[in-house]
């Protein structure tokens, strides 16, 4: 989340200006924006018009919109694994799939739609979101300050891994984030020869690391799961300690009590579920804010499947 404005009074009033990266920054403005504010975004507003001649038309106009609030509305299409999968391309980031919908009448004066005129404003990232309060709650300035420091709600770190594919997360109290999806074919061993086999997981596991580089806040998280079905997993921890060994990584060397391996039954981020649930992660959890906050992790998992 990025903070571009921000001014409150000494009464409480004022306003923040964020700008949304991803789904868990969708889900902290859910939580901000409360019936009564006003928001400021950007629109599309079918106007009318009428001609010289009396005839009308129509057309879609690019506008921004300020709204007093009476309905917010929060979705996540992420909740379907398949529709997640299907969604993020190979070694990049994760495409915000968040739906956040701000429904009330226009509260601020605009040429192309009438003061009191209802509408719903569809926010989306990496766009301008300006809201308004009458009273800035410590609680509610507290979760702008923690949204706009990348990783500092996640206590926990995972990688979901299978031969070739893996998913590198971070899990707050809030929500599960995919920071970053890894397709790398890994061609099938041949009788007499595994050289292409083998070319395809050295370039598989540096593809990873790389993203456990970028991605993975060490130092901060309580515990960085490494999950897989069958050996991977292993072969995974195994390659980030020879690396981190082979360039000297104190950061990485030094949190090997962090890391636990985990067995599940695919791939998949939705095997997340059954790794929260495991007595090894219930244990490391017990002093981060999944317990501190009285966060049922049985709450937490629906999310994510």
């Amino acid at each position: 989340m990025q903070l571009v404005g921000k001014r409150i009074e000494k009464d409480g009033s004022g306003y923040v200006t964020l700008v949304p990266q991803d789904d868990e920054d969708m889900w902290h403005i859910y939580n901000l924006i409360q019936e009564g504010d006003d928001v400021r975004a950007a629109a599309v507003r079918r106007v009318q018009s009428v001609t010289n001649t009396g005839s009308t038309s129509s057309e879609r106009v690019h506008l921004h919109l300020t709204l007093r609030v009476t309905k917010v509305e929060f979705s996540s299409s992420s909740s379907s694994a398949a529709t997640a999968d299907a969604a993020q391309p190979s070694n990049g980031p994760t495409i915000p799939t968040a739906n956040l919908s701000i429904s009330g009448r226009v509260s601020e004066e605009n040429r192309h739609v009438k003061m009191g005129a209802f509408h719903t404003l569809d926010l989306e990232a990496h766009r301008n979101v300006k809201i308004i309060k009458e009273y800035w709650d410590s609680i509610a300035l507290q979760r702008v300050e923690e949204a706009i420091v990348p990783g500092r709600g996640a206590e926990v770190g995972a990688i979901v891994c299978g031969e070739g594919t893996a998913a590198i997360c971070l899990l707050s109290e809030h929500m599960t984030v995919i920071r970053q999806r890894i397709e790398v074919p890994v061609p099938r061993k041949r009788i007499g020869s595994s050289t292409l086999h083998e070319k395809g997981l050295a370039k598989f596991y540096e593809a990873l690391y790389a993203g456990f580089l970028r991605h993975i806040p060490v130092e901060s998280l309580r515990v960085i799961v490494i999950a897989s079905p069958g050996f991977t997993k292993d072969s995974v921890y195994d390659y980030i300690f020879q690396e981190a060994t082979r360039t000297s990584n104190k950061t990485i060397l030094q949190a090997r009590h962090k890391f636990v391996r985990i067995h599940v039954t695919s791939p998949h981020v939705h095997s997340l579920v059954d790794v929260l649930k495991s007595p090894e992660i219930n244990v490391q959890l017990k002093e981060t804010k999944f317990a501190r906050e009285g966060i049922m992790l049985d709450k937490l998992s629906e999310r994510i499947e």
